[in-house]
């Protein structure tokens, strides 16, 4: 399958996906924003919003989104993925723009065991990281310590950070 016919299959999926990361509401917005898309499922009381890029999918650990949104200011970084387990945490490592993984991350594990949410402190750090690269690699591991590995593009990231306006947007201090 073509990447674009993927993106726009796999479009849908992250948006039916995105419930995960707020409650039901549909969505009001969705752009491109280079290899980002903006999703904005706000209402007249809250304001909820994401970013993805997708991975390109692999026979063997399917298909990867990397999302960072925001709701009410509160902003979070979620690697969405193909089953990982049910534990409350998963192993993580990235690396930007081709360098070495750096040491394994705990994350936290959605209750789905199909994403994990990066700590407050690793959003920080890899957000400052992720505005000075074109790519990401990340390598999650799953129940069975296997390891399932996607390359995130991130051409537009700047941009489409900045339309969460949680404070995201704003690059190293």
């Amino acid at each position: 399958m073509s990447r674009s016919g993927f993106v726009t299959l796999f479009a849908a999926a992250v948006l039916t996906a995105s419930a995960v990361l707020a409650t039901a509401s549909p969505a009001a917005a969705q752009v491109p924003i280079g290899d980002f898309y903006f999703f904005d499922r706000s209402d007249a009381a809250t304001r909820r919003a994401s970013i993805t890029t997708l991975a390109e999918e692999s026979h063997v650990t399917g298909a990867g989104g990397l999302t960072w949104s925001c709701e009410d200011g509160e902003r979070r970084l979620i690697v969405s993925s193909t089953y990982l387990g049910r534990s409350m945490r998963a192993s993580v490592r990235w690396a930007f723009d081709g360098e070495e993984p750096g040491d394994s991350e705990s994350w936290i594990l959605r209750r789905t065991g199909m994403a994990v949410i990066a700590p407050a402190e690793v959003e920080t750090q890899f957000t400052r990281r992720a505005l000075g690269s074109k790519e990401v690699v990340l390598d999650l591991s799953d129940y069975e310590y296997r390891r399932h590995t996607y390359t995130f593009t991130l051409a537009g990231l700047a941009e489409a950070l900045a339309m969460l306006q949680c404070g995201v947007g704003a690059g190293p201090s």
